[in-house]
């Protein structure tokens, strides 16, 4: 038989074990029994993260496991990384053009919002329990991809 306990949580602390409980599909009953029992932190919230990317980063919440490790394991697209790499030159060397300026500008934030997205699927997936690679084996691999 099961025991009753009652626990005070601030709004905050109760929204993160929500969060959990809407990402995995389950009650905040299980959740919490979860976190006590392996004593398993919650994820950074989707709230504590810029507005202008909240949105993406809600997104992730309902994608099955396999959906989240490709995009965390996503790049930019090529073409798009050689011409990122050709204005960053340009720039550097003092020769790049307004409307060039206004593209790197344009690639750097995608650059940026691929990043964050990438980042928090890495932590869900963590955080549900997935095998994630270490730093060095992230860095060997994209170092293959790039080749």
């Amino acid at each position: 038989m099961p025991n009753v306990v009652t626990v005070t949580l601030s709004e905050h602390v109760y929204q993160n074990y929500e969060y959990k409980a809407r990402t995995t599909n389950k009650s905040v009953n299980q959740v919490i029994e979860e976190v006590i029992c392996a004593d398993q932190p919650s994820p950074p919230p989707v709230n504590d993260a810029p507005e202008d990317r909240r949105a993406d980063l809600r997104a992730l919440e309902k994608l099955s496991n396999e959906e989240l490790r490709r995009i965390a394991e996503s790049h930019l697209e090529p073409a798009q990384q050689r011409r990122l790499s050709r204005l960053l030159d340009k720039n550097q060397a003092g020769t790049i053009t307004k409307k060039e300026l206004q593209q790197l500008d344009e690639l750097l934030q995608e650059g940026q919002r691929l990043m964050v997205v990438k980042a928090h699927a890495w932590v869900l997936l963590k955080w549900r329990g997935e095998p994630i690679p270490t730093r060095e084996g992230l860095h060997k691999r994209s170092q293959r991809e790039w080749k």
